[in-house]
């Protein structure tokens, strides 16, 4: 563009002089310059709004730091409600165990006593086949004596 602006005051010098030519084109090269200053603060402004600024990444930043302090708390409730929900769960189980446990002990009791009483009911009969083994062997005895005479 200096060559042009060069060649542009040769030919206003010629046609309307010195001066003249010097304040036109001094003119035009400061119009120039107020255009080309114009033009970069409209594309800065453009790429601004397209680009993200400093602030606009510490903005974006701040905003992970309280979503990640955020999933962080959840992520304890979270634990904090299993840890919770596994003790319970626990207590429940040890609650049925020893439920069964007294249960079984019941159980264990009961058929101890049914044992025992099947056992003196099985010695009983054993003691009433006894003596009726006995008797007859001694009744057979007495007739076995008695036919012998």
């Amino acid at each position: 563009m200096g060559g042009s602006l060069v060649e542009l005051y040769t030919q206003l010098e010629e046609k309307l002089g010195k001066e003249t030519a010097k304040v036109l084109v001094e003119a035009i090269e400061e119009l120039t310059e107020e255009k080309k200053n114009f033009l970069k603060f409209e594309l800065k402004e453009e790429l601004l709004k397209e680009v993200a600024t400093k602030e606009d990444i510490k903005l974006i930043l701040e905003k992970i730091r309280v979503l990640d302090e955020k999933i962080e708390e959840k992520t304890q409730n979270l634990e904090k409600s299993i840890d919770d929900k596994i003790q319970t769960l626990e207590e429940r189980m040890n609650k049925k165990l020893e439920n069964l446990k007294s249960e079984i002990q019941s159980i264990k009791g009961e058929l101890l006593g049914e044992i025992k009483e099947t056992e003196n009911k099985l010695l009983r009969w054993l003691i009433a086949l006894f003596i009726g083994q006995a008797t007859f062997i001694v009744g057979l005895v007495f007739t076995l004596v008695k036919l012998l005479k």
